[in-house]
């Protein structure tokens, strides 16, 4: 008898199930009967037509939730034309945890306590009546798709003119031409880095708070790098709350991060020293923590530094010496510049080298404190070779004057009738 009941039950639930599936797909049928015409617009000319066969393969439909499950004031309705203007969709009635961190991210916070409608809610990001599941190529929110997806808004040059906490339009445009946006959408290597990977999803943090993450959040990438980066003087400085020292952004930039190989890359050999020297030579900075200045212009001025002037790229930059991301004081025993270790260092490019490769000093700046002989040798020089090349150019001048002038007297006397003077 109880497995009777039971029996009873359940295909009481599958009628009610079926008829309930039933009824909503002639509800949603009777709102395509309108708003299936391609032409059906609103008072104020916007278009109100929801492509039916684009609804379809929608997530929601595939979950069999029907026109009335968002739109729930219109629920029982008979009265048909509904009113134009309807509730606002609440989303948060089935993603109640998306919501909340929606609202405790930067978009939510404006959307909420100033009331900006230009804040990203679900639609702006997910869309509204075609939503696709987040790991099929057609969502708004795949990989391949997200960095458009968050310039409809970012890329906006009005929107960002109106937000100052957008930032310029163009930078967050660069991401589609830096190394992890070529990677993206000419190799379609859908793991490499998005503005979701950075950013996060819902949960934007504000830029003052996304700041201290950002060399945590680069290391979930670049596991490897970040370890070496935090045994540098760099990396441990900024741990213990030092927001002086340059950070993963500061070398290779933001949105518009680019392969080493690149020539507008800010770590391409040709001008590693510039962005190097952003810190280095900050005369505010060398006074504050005793870092020695004139780095770059000493750099310059050598065998090396000439080289890459010239075009030679393959010459040691900052980098070659001192490392990239595990940089360490000279002091330490463990850098590549202590002096245990210089020999091996200039080994590298310099098979050769010994001990006393590089027991000079390295970073020479042009000052008689420096060097004092150096100096005035160079002086010296300059005053010769200014003098020599100065000499010739006024005997040539005087040499040209004389030519002139023997060259009208050799015409007046043929126009005198004589036969000039002699040669």
């Amino acid at each position: 008898m109880n497995n009777f009941k039971l029996l009873t039950l359940l295909l009481f639930a599958l009628f009610i199930a079926t008829c309930s599936t039933r009824l909503g797909a002639q509800e949603n049928e009777l709102c395509f009967d309108c708003h299936n015409d391609p032409e059906l617009t609103g008072a104020t000319g916007d278009t109100l037509y929801v492509d039916s066969k684009k609804w379809t393969a929608s997530i929601h439909n595939r979950m069999e939730l029907e026109c009335v499950s968002c739109h729930m004031d219109l629920a029982g309705f008979d009265d048909w034309p509904h009113p134009e203007h309807l509730e606002k969709v609440d989303c948060s009635i089935c993603h109640d945890e998306a919501y909340e961190l929606w609202q405790q991210g930067i978009h939510g916070l404006q959307a909420q306590a100033k009331g900006d409608l230009d804040a990203a809610g679900c639609a702006a990001c997910h869309g509204s009546h075609y939503i696709m599941a987040v790991d099929e190529a057609s969502s708004l929110v795949y990989p391949t798709n997200l960095p458009h997806t968050c310039l409809n808004c970012h890329g906006d040059p009005g929107l960002a003119d109106k937000h100052e906490g957008m930032g310029r339009a163009e930078v967050a445009g660069m991401y589609l031409e830096s190394v992890h946006g070529k990677a993206l959408e000419k190799s379609g290597l859908v793991i490499s880095a998005t503005c979701s990977s950075c950013h996060g999803s819902h949960k934007i943090p504000s830029l003052e708070d996304f700041y201290p993450r950002i060399p945590e959040i680069c290391g979930s990438c670049h596991a490897g790098i970040y370890e070496d980066y935090l045994q540098g003087v760099h990396g441990s400085a900024f741990v213990e709350g030092n927001r002086d020292v340059p950070i993963c952004t500061d070398c290779h930039g933001e949105h518009n991060i680019r392969d080493s190989g690149d020539p507008e890359s800010t770590i391409n050999p040709r001008t590693v020293a510039e962005t190097c020297s952003h810190c280095h030579e900050d005369m505010a900075l060398s006074r504050k923590y005793g870092l020695p200045v004139g780095r770059l212009e000493s750099y310059r001025s050598t065998y090396h530094g000439i080289a890459l002037n010239l075009g030679d790229i393959s010459v040691a930059n900052c980098g070659s010496c001192h490392g990239y991301h595990n940089v360490r004081a000279s002091s330490d025993p463990k850098s590549s510049i202590h002096p245990a270790n210089l020999a091996s260092t200039c080994g590298k490019c310099h098979p050769n080298a010994g001990e006393n490769f590089a027991t000079g000093k390295i970073h020479v700046q042009d000052s008689p404190q420096e060097n004092i002989l150096a100096w005035l040798i160079k002086r010296a020089y300059l005053i010769f070779i200014s003098g020599l090349i100065g000499g010739f150019i006024a005997y040539i001048c005087i040499d040209l004057v004389a030519h002139r002038r023997r060259k009208r007297s050799v015409g007046k006397e043929r126009m005198n009738g004589g036969e000039g003077p002699e040669r």
